[in-house]
């Protein structure tokens, strides 16, 4: 088997369970419980240190590092298991990683504003008598991102979303339901000038944020179709 670390390559004869009960297709879940992240769960024989994936995480976000910059030889398979270890630790965070029955509702993987009142959460039980209702009144802005732009895949079929509308992002399919039913004529101008680039799959991206404090509000980021529309 081939195990990647943060210190090089290296290449293991692995010696499988092979006690009366032992089943193949639980060969992932051994590695896992050896802090070794799998990149295939049928036989797998390439695995991922927790080492190697927090180092490609901490140089991915302070040092801007590419993955083909920090191991161009392990582009592909690097970015699919580090897609996978940080849905992991997002459902771990967030109360998800120990019951596999539990599944996440829209919006769950993702943090609200801490400073915005939640009854239940920071506000007292009596609220509704003890402040107006302008003291807790939520404010929301929206803006848009008009040069942020995606551009088609060749194979859109081999785009597994791990979390599709459970963090910051809306779920594709009833937002795309939705822009079908869509009559919006307004900001032509955006629209016009978009309208020509066939290649994109997205022109920009919105979102909703809190108006005190900037947050992003769960499950309220969508892209842009064609400008504002």
């Amino acid at each position: 088997m081939t195990i990647l670390h943060s210190e090089g390559i290296f290449t293991h004869e692995i010696c499988w369970c092979s006690c009366p009960g032992s089943d193949a297709t639980d060969w992932h879940l051994h590695l896992l419980r050896e802090r070794l992240l799998p990149a295939s769960i049928t036989k797998p024989r390439t695995a991922f240190t927790c080492d190697v994936l927090n180092h490609f995480l901490i140089n991915a976000l302070e040092c801007k590092t590419s993955a083909m910059s920090f191991y161009q030889k392990l582009k592909r398979e690097l970015m699919r298991v580090s897609h996978q270890w940080r849905d992991l630790k997002h459902r771990k965070w967030f109360g998800f990683g120990h019951d596999s029955e539990k599944d996440p509702r829209q919006g769950r993987l993702a943090l609200f504003c801490p400073a915005c009142p939640q009854p239940g959460i920071n506000l007292p039980p009596d609220w509704r008598t003890q402040y107006s209702s302008d003291t807790v009144m939520r404010q929301y802005v929206v803006d848009g991102n008009f040069t942020a732009q995606h551009m088609k895949m060749n194979k859109p079929e081999l785009d597994v979303s791990l979390s599709d509308g459970k963090g910051y992002m809306v779920s594709e399919a009833p937002y795309q339901a939705h822009l079908q039913q869509s009559t919006c004529s307004s900001h032509r101008a955006v629209n016009a000038a978009n309208i020509n680039k066939s290649n994109l799959w997205s022109t920009g991206i919105s979102a909703i944020a809190c108006a005190r404090h900037g947050c992003f509000i769960p499950h309220s980021v969508v892209d842009l179709q064609k400008g504002e529309r």
